[in-house]
């Protein structure tokens, strides 16, 4: 009688070749995507202050109606960065509603603070009319504008806020290629 040879036995598995074959295609898909989740990423956080202001405007308005006026929304300037390198038109650093006892424009001591506002960090928020502060009357318009526009800009993508001098609020994306502040 013949010894059956056996066949060899065949271990399953990858080897080394095939795992670095591997890698090396996963790291050039990745590569290839970074760039379009970095402009993402940019449009997301715009978007998110565009809609975080547009509320923020429509409490304060909401809220000058309840209480009769002397409502102000105001930039903050609450830390160093904001106060000394800004001017009165960028409102990176976040933005404060509250009433407006003496209606200066200014939150004083006695002043009750509503709400804080704040931004994605890496953004310009800008005014384009370079108040400081923007008052709300008794009916919940604003005081002394005729009309006014924010624009939220970031490295790769930009949106526009405009309100109307009848207070109509309306937000509208920008030209991404060029996104100026």
């Amino acid at each position: 009688m013949q010894a059956r040879s056996q066949a060899p036995i065949r271990t399953r598995g990858l080897v080394l070749l095939e795992l670095l074959v591997a890698g090396c295609v996963l790291a050039l898909l990745i590569a290839l995507a970074v760039p379009s989740f970095a402009a993402i990423s940019d449009r997301w956080k715009v978007r998110h202050a565009v809609d975080t202001l547009t509320s923020s405007l429509y409490a304060a308005r909401a809220e000058a109606f309840r209480r009769g006026g002397r409502i102000t929304l105001a930039r903050s300037d609450n830390s160093e960065d904001c106060s000394a390198i800004k001017d009165a038109s960028h409102w990176d650093c976040g933005w404060t509603a509250f009433v407006d006892a003496n209606e200066n424009g200014k939150r004083d001591e006695g002043d009750e603070l509503l709400f804080v506002g704040q931004s994605p960090s890496g953004l310009e928020v800008v005014q384009t009319s370079g108040l400081g502060a923007l008052k709300f009357d008794a009916w919940g318009e604003f005081m002394g504008l005729g009309a006014l526009s924010f624009k939220v800009c970031s490295r790769s993508s930009a949106s526009t806020i405009a309100i109307s001098s009848g207070g109509r609020i309306r937000a509208t994306a920008g030209n991404a290629a060029a996104p100026r502040c």
